[in-house]
């Protein structure tokens, strides 16, 4: 899909700010119809995903962050897939990232309300998935948003 002036507008705003479609339409001078096709055809050719509300964890008293690091010992689609709907039962993980270059299979983002609960994640849910060899933690100490959605779309 080529992208226009507007479709590049549409992605960076988004990615920086929550606007309903009349504001979006308002900024960039198109009809709330027009705003509207653009974002269903950015979603329906993968560009940006679905668009969802960021969840606050840590106003819901989930203030311990953690990213975890998890080896395992088979290293096949059927492993991967059942490691992973394995996580989808544990509420805590919330990302999961599949990744090579580094000693582990998989980064998970983990959340829990202390250290107590991460310990339950960690020990009692994670540690007892089938082919898990080794888990890793890093503690997230502070996040930071990083939007370089305008420099990269310039070099479209």
């Amino acid at each position: 899909m080529e992208l226009d002036h507007y479709d590049k507008q549409i992605i960076e705003i988004l990615s920086h700010e929550d606007m309903n479609l009349n504001e979006l339409s308002e900024r960039i001078h198109l009809s709330v119809s027009s705003v509207h096709r653009r974002i269903k055809n950015l979603v329906d050719s993968q560009i940006i995903g679905k668009i969802k509300r960021e969840i606050n964890y840590q106003k819901l008293g989930f203030s311990f962050h953690a990213i975890l690091q998890v080896s395992l010992s088979r290293h096949d689609s059927e492993t991967f897939e059942r490691f992973l709907a394995a996580v989808e039962d544990i509420p805590e993980v919330t990302n999961a990232f599949l990744i090579t270059g580094q000693s582990a299979d998989f980064l998970l983002e983990v959340v829990a309300r202390d250290m107590d609960n991460y310990s339950d994640v960690l020990l009692k849910r994670l540690g007892k998935i089938d082919n898990v060899v080794a888990l890793h933690s890093s503690f997230v100490i502070k996040q930071y948003d990083v939007l370089n959605a305008t420099g990269l779309l310039q070099r479209l």
